[in-house]
């Protein structure tokens, strides 16, 4: 089957995440691919993208994540060519800065769970100056689609504000892009709505997307290290039983995260204590998943 030869014509976004785990399961930007008969979790994965390049009508890009830490460059068309690359996909221009005024905040209801404020120093040094304007409300056309995830969080229907934030979700990235600030920010709140309703390690994958893309956009620093702090909040409860939320206990599913987990605190700069405290619970977990 031929390859994409011209590796310029494919567009610069959506980038896909593809991430394949130990014991041979996928997920595509964070979502679980169900594998057919037959099929291992790097084609069940592949199938997944391609469809995505069908429904768009021309070859995407993407980065597939290896059980041990590896990153594969790859565009991938929707007959089924796999072209790997030689170097990273090059980084998509900043948007405009849009014109809007600043809009209200999307906040978790009191109570909710979060990690305390930062502590310790950054490891890297704060990024430059946001380009774009990360508080600027939706275009009118989203904003519905909007209001019908806030209802169905307002009446407790999480379920539906799930759903309803994926499709909006899905809408932002056909008309923005994956890393747009209009994006990332709802994916984020898919984020929290798993959180509430106990999916620990969809959340914890999510928050750590948001927070990478947010990182790779030169985001607001503080809002960018909440989010991935709130990824570690969901590793470290999969990773160590609690009594406040003993349904998340799964160590098995934080071995397969670890290395991710631990990369993404790295490439955000999350505090040095937090990195090394997860270092520490990591070389516990194969005897615990064990016993």
């Amino acid at each position: 089957m031929p390859v994409v030869t011209d590796l310029d014509a494919v567009p610069l976004t959506p980038v896909y995440t593809i991430v394949i785990t130990e014991d041979d399961q996928a997920s595509v930007d964070g979502q679980s691919v169900e594998k057919l008969h037959g099929q291992d979790a790097r084609e069940a994965a592949l199938a997944d993208v391609r469809e995505r390049a069908a429904r768009r009508g021309h070859p995407v890009r993407v980065n597939a994540k290896e059980p041990d830490g590896s990153v594969w460059p790859l565009i991938v068309d929707y007959d089924g060519a796999v072209t790997p690359l030689e170097a990273p996909h090059p980084a998509p221009p900043a948007p405009a800065l849009p014109a809007q005024a600043p809009a209200p905040v999307y906040s978790a209801p009191a109570g909710e769970p979060s990690l305390p404020p930062p502590t310790g120093e950054p490891v890297i040094p704060a990024p430059a100056a946001p380009v774009v304007d990360w508080m600027a409300p939706l275009p009118e056309e989203f904003r519905e689609m909007f209001e019908q995830v806030k209802g169905a969080d307002a009446t407790g229907q999480l379920a539906a504000a799930a759903v309803a934030a994926q499709d909006l979700e899905d809408a932002l990235d056909d008309a923005f892009g994956p890393v747009h600030p209009y994006t990332v920010n709802v994916l984020a709140v898919r984020a929290y709505l798993n959180l509430r309703m106990g999916h620990w390690a969809m959340a914890m994958a999510l928050y750590l997307q948001a927070a990478e893309r947010r990182h790779q956009q030169q985001a607001p620093r503080e809002e960018t290290l909440r989010l991935a702090r709130q990824g570690h909040f969901c590793w470290k409860h999969l990773a160590k039983p609690s009594p406040k939320y003993p349904g998340a206990y799964d160590p098995a599913t934080a071995i397969q995260w670890t290395a991710e987990v631990l990369r993404v605190l790295r490439t955000v700069g999350a505090e040095e204590v937090i990195v090394v405290t997860t270092e520490k619970w990591a070389a516990e977990l194969p005897s615990a998943a064990a016993s």
